[in-house]
């Protein structure tokens, strides 16, 4: 009888792993169909080319994964996400020393690809614009430039604090400074 009780524990705490397994993977997606684009345009911003970006972003949620597997710190799961992007984004740029961002002009802030119904001359002012912006950007310090980039995916200056790790107070100068410059600029 005994042997059935350690049976039938077993089963319930393999059972309540399971469940918890489950949660990991719903939150995971949750999180994945809410940051995956973001994630990517953001990567692709640093520098990144659009298949290393993918990987980049698929690697995230794999790391996300193990994190929230260890019984990791789920308190702001958005902001993490975007630290382990960058860091691998960084890491991506000093082992292969690239900086290519010229498949920037391709990136849309929307995420999708331009309308083809435009006229010729509609395109070529679009492009002129893209590429005024480019430059402009291009200009910016790289943490001017970082800091600009996460706060219009909408995260909070605490949250690129935590990603960039800065200080808040850094991080507000820095955002302050780069429109200031892209004002100028454009």
């Amino acid at each position: 009888m005994e042997s059935v009780g350690n049976l039938a524990m077993a089963g319930a705490v393999w059972e309540t792993d399971l469940l918890e397994d489950t949660s990991v993977q719903r939150l995971i997606l949750e999180q994945y169909d809410r940051e995956q684009l973001s994630l990517r345009r953001y990567v692709a911003f640093l520098g990144i080319d659009p298949e290393t970006a993918f990987e980049i972003v698929q690697e995230c949620f794999l790391k996300l994964q193990e994190h929230l597997l260890a019984r990791g710190d789920r308190t702001n799961l958005r902001a993490w996400l975007y630290r382990v992007a960058h860091n691998l984004a960084r890491n991506s740029q000093s082992a292969f020393r690239s900086s290519r961002t010229d498949f920037l002009a391709d990136v849309t802030l929307a995420g999708d690809p331009p309308a083809r119904s435009n006229s010729a001359e509609q395109d070529l002012l679009a492009r002129e614009r893209l590429d005024l912006m480019n430059s402009a950007i291009q200009a910016l310090s790289p943490a001017q430039r970082d800091c600009l980039v996460l706060r219009s995916q909408g995260l909070k200056y605490r949250e690129i604090a935590d990603v960039l790790n800065l200080s808040t107070s850094t991080v507000g100068e820095n955002i302050q400074r780069g429109l200031e410059k892209l004002k100028e600029l454009l």
